[in-house]
């Protein structure tokens, strides 16, 4: 999630409840360039690669997190994406002791442009993969992506 609006409102919410269970909705972007290789991010502050992506502010739709998490992270402006799935995690409690279980749409990008450009907040690095050279460890949607779709294909 990028520093922002989803944060504070988040925070607030958190400041209301506590660390009592909550829904929480995202968006994740499989962004792949020209050679069919997919972006991945290096997070700034953990040694573990992810796909582009955050949780929706208040009443956002998942897309436009989807353009706005990307554009954030990546400095690369989505055109389309196609709705994959919706990714579900069970509910689990965080090391601050909040719990949540959380819902990301995941899109397929078809179009994009720009240059990528790690944020430097929560991209530490950015990098297309070839399917065989995937990192390790990859964190929570990249991971279940990998696992469901592109690791049978290899």
């Amino acid at each position: 999630m990028s520093a922002g609006h989803a944060a504070d409102y988040i925070s607030d919410l958190r400041a209301l409840i506590g660390d009592h269970p909550l829904n929480l909705m995202g968006a994740a972007a499989i962004l792949l360039d020209a050679e069919g290789r997919v972006l991945l991010q290096k997070l700034a502050y953990r040694d573990v690669w992810g796909l582009p992506g955050g949780l929706c502010e208040l009443a956002e739709a998942p897309e436009d997190t989807l353009r706005r998490e990307v554009f954030e992270e990546t400095a690369l402006t989505v055109h389309a994406a196609q709705l994959l799935t919706l990714l579900t995690t069970p509910l689990r409690t965080l090391p601050n002791g909040h719990q949540a279980a959380f819902y990301t749409a995941l899109y397929l990008v078809t179009g994009w442009e720009g240059e990528p450009v790690a944020d430097g907040v929560e991209s530490g690095e950015l990098r297309f993969f070839a399917a065989h050279e995937l990192p390790a460890p990859l964190r929570g949607v990249a991971g279940q992506w990998a696992a469901d779709w592109l690791k049978p294909r290899m």
